[in-house]
């Protein structure tokens, strides 16, 4: 693995603590991490996202070059960058993600919501993705639905000929539901993608990093 995108079901799901606890783990093995968060939106300020994921990676690269959009509105990337008179130049992304793999072992992509989320009038995270060569970790939150939204993320990547490392389960808020226990084993069986690991709410980053099956992603 020298790449990943790491992408979710749908928005607040858990992708950035996923992401950041992914790069705690692999820098616990050895690997030099560095990261991008192609375009963040609803920044007020400083991007959080992209600052989080460049701490968990110690990665030293300038703010530009880890998230080159930081976009106001917490829309969609094509809609919040056409609310501010902004294109997104997906050449210019598929350039910093090429630049960016050769700057450490492993290069971690923040998406921004799902698989079919639009960067533009005509490409989404997909076909990023497809043209940067870059396999996929799905991150689902555990409650009722998931289920179903990983099984169609699942779908659309098969589509469109994507590698899909496998997926994990995170939980962004203190309640569960009764679907939580039985989750994971049945995305499992229903798409045939590994489980790499389920994350309760709000657990230390060295614990999320621990729950996490790197060896299989490596």
């Amino acid at each position: 693995m020298s790449a990943l995108l790491i992408t979710g079901t749908d928005t607040g799901v858990g992708k950035t603590f996923v992401a950041c606890a992914l790069a705690t783990a692999l820098r616990q093995r050895g690997r030099r991490v560095a990261v991008m968060k192609p375009v963040e939106t609803g920044v007020e300020g400083e991007p959080a996202d992209a600052l989080a994921l460049r701490a968990a990676a110690a990665d030293p690269a300038p703010l530009g070059d880890i998230c080159p959009y930081r976009l106001r509105a917490p829309l969609a990337p094509a809609v919040a960058a056409r609310l501010e008179g902004v294109t997104i130049d997906v050449a210019r992304l598929l350039t910093l993600v090429a630049r960016r793999r050769q700057d450490a072992d492993v290069l971690l992509v923040e998406g921004a919501g799902g698989l079919l989320v639009p960067l533009d009038a005509r490409t989404t995270w997909a076909e990023l993705a497809a043209r940067a060569g870059l396999p996929l970790l799905i991150v689902g939150a555990n409650r009722l639905g998931t289920v179903n939204h990983c099984a169609l993320t699942a779908r659309v990547a098969a589509t469109a000929a994507l590698v899909v490392r496998g997926f994990v389960l995170s939980q962004p808020a203190a309640e569960t539901d009764a679907s939580a226990a039985t989750n994971a084993e049945t995305i499992a069986a229903l798409t045939g993608l590994r489980c790499l690991g389920v994350l309760g709410h709000g657990p230390a980053p060295a614990d999320a990093a621990r729950a996490l099956d790197v060896a299989a992603l490596l």
